[in-house]
C-alpha cells in the first residue's frame, strides 16, 4: 500500500499536464564566486512559492526523491546552508528533511581547463497534498 501511495503521489503532477506546465512553484539561481586562482564557490538557490517545499539531498529510503546535483557530469554533494525542517511527512510515511520558502546550497569547485562550468539540479517539490514529478534544471556559468 505504501508503494502504491508513493507512485500515486509521484504521478499526480502528470494527471493534468497543462496545469503543471502553467505553474512552476520553484525557481533556481546559480552563482559562481572566485575564492582563489583555482577555487570557486558554486551557489545554488531555490525559491519556492508559498506552501511548496523541496527536499534535502539526504532523505530516508521510501521518502521523496532527494535533491541531486551534478557538476561537469559528476555527482556533487553541496553544503545545505538553509534551515532544514525535519519532520514526519504523512505523504511518504517517513521522516523527511525539507526546505520551505528558500534553500541555499554551496559547493567548492576547482577551475577546469574549460571556461564554463556546466551542471544540473534534479529536485522534487510537494505542497502537502500533492507532488510534482522530479524536475531537472541546468546551468552554465563562466569562470
Amino acid at each position: 500500500m505504501k508503494f502504491f501511495s508513493i507512485i500515486l503521489i509521484y504521478f499526480s503532477g502528470w494527471i493534468n499536464p497543462l496545469q503543471s506546465q502553467k505553474s512552476t512553484p520553484v525557481s533556481w539561481t546559480f552563482d559562481l564566486t572566485k575564492i582563489s586562482d583555482a577555487e570557486y564557490e558554486l551557489k545554488a538557490t531555490a525559491t519556492m512559492q508559498p506552501m511548496w517545499v523541496i527536499y534535502s539531498q539526504f532523505t530516508e529510503d521510501g521518502g521523496p526523491i532527494p535533491t541531486y546535483f551534478t557538476v561537469d557530469g559528476t555527482n556533487v554533494k553541496f553544503i545545505e546552508k538553509s534551515k532544514v525542517i525535519k519532520e514526519f511527512d504523512a505523504l511518504f510515511d517517513v521522516n523527511v528533511m525539507k526546505f520551505k520558502e528558500k534553500a541555499v546550497f554551496i559547493a567548492q569547485i576547482s577551475k577546469t581547463t574549460n571556461d564554463v562550468v556546466k551542471g544540473s539540479v534534479e529536485f522534487m517539490t510537494c505542497d502537502g497534498s500533492r507532488c510534482l514529478p522530479p524536475t531537472e534544471v541546468t546551468f552554465d556559468l563562466k569562470f
